[in-house]
């Protein structure tokens, strides 16, 4: 994250300042919305979405096109840090790779709960290949309808059902009969920049624990980015927040097996894929 020049109280994601004017639209100084197109290659031996078709015999054709495609994300500019949610960050572009790369976890027999979905980039990727997708974020209005608005925009490549439900990270015994209902069904989950303050990723890690506690087992995968500061205590370069999650998890892994990915795999979206974006994979060890 970084803090703009000009306000000195809000914060600019430094995805936004990467991408090029041809995919921005909207007025790009304005602290209201925007809208950017988040291009991405298909592989030939892995068709888009919406590319299969069925020819005169039967047989299924796969229309392979060299233009990558595209989603188009409405989110804001620059917010203040209690709603970086409506921004864009590289890491939920490392999770949308990491879903295009592993298309064998992402099936359509797979209903996918997202924790903090802010605009909604990384579960519209995966809704373009599972079951169903359940959006989740703070009770904000302007948060959930932000993130049903992006869904919206980009029906042509969704083949999921879609829900989205407000799941506060503070509140989690609160949680909504119908997440309840579907977290019987739910055995993927995923988190795109959610580890930011050491408040929050406390409570994140506490709903974290108790959904992945629930019947059937359930496995995460949790993108970040490691972003480095220099400590005054210490007197050395580190990633507070990075490793706050990842002394979180290890003071807590009798509930899961934590697994930091090798994140060499494809890269499918443009933007910088920094050595510094990771993603953990929490497995449970046991359900209820």
């Amino acid at each position: 994250m970084e803090t703009t020049s000009n306000t000195t109280n809000t914060l600019q994601s430094e995805l936004f300042l990467e991408l090029n004017e041809e995919h921005k639209s909207g007025d790009t100084h304005n602290i209201r919305s925007v809208r950017s197109t988040f291009k991405f290659k298909c592989q030939p031996n892995k068709p888009c979405p919406k590319e299969l078709s069925i020819d005169e015999d039967g047989d299924i054709v796969v229309q392979r096109s060299p233009l990558a495609k595209g989603i188009i994300i409405e989110h804001i500019n620059r917010t203040s840090l209690n709603m970086v949610g409506m921004q864009v960050w590289r890491s939920a572009l490392l999770m949308g790779d990491f879903i295009l790369e592993n298309r064998d976890i992402f099936t359509n027999d797979q209903i996918v709960l997202e924790l903090g979905s802010g605009v909604g980039l990384t579960g519209i990727v995966a809704a373009m290949y599972c079951k169903e997708i359940i959006f989740t974020d703070i009770n904000n209005k302007d948060i959930l309808s932000m993130i049903e608005k992006n869904i919206n925009l980009n029906q042509d490549l969704i083949v999921s059902r879609t829900t989205v439900l407000p799941l506060n990270f503070n509140e989690p015994e609160l949680l909504s009969d119908v997440l309840c209902e579907k977290l019987k069904n739910i055995h993927i989950i995923i988190a795109a920049d959610v580890i930011y303050d050491n408040y929050i990723t406390e409570q994140f890690v506490n709903t974290l624990k108790k959904l992945m506690t629930i019947s059937p087992r359930k496995t995460a995968y949790i993108g970040m980015e490691k972003r480095y500061v220099f400590s005054s205590v210490d007197l050395e370069v580190c990633a507070p927040c990075y490793e706050y999650f990842s002394d979180l998890l290890s003071q807590n892994n009798n509930w899961c097996q934590v697994q930091q990915l090798d994140c060499n795999f494809s890269q499918y979206f443009q933007y910088n894929k920094a050595k510094e974006l990771v993603i953990f994979k929490l497995t449970a060890n046991h359900s209820t």
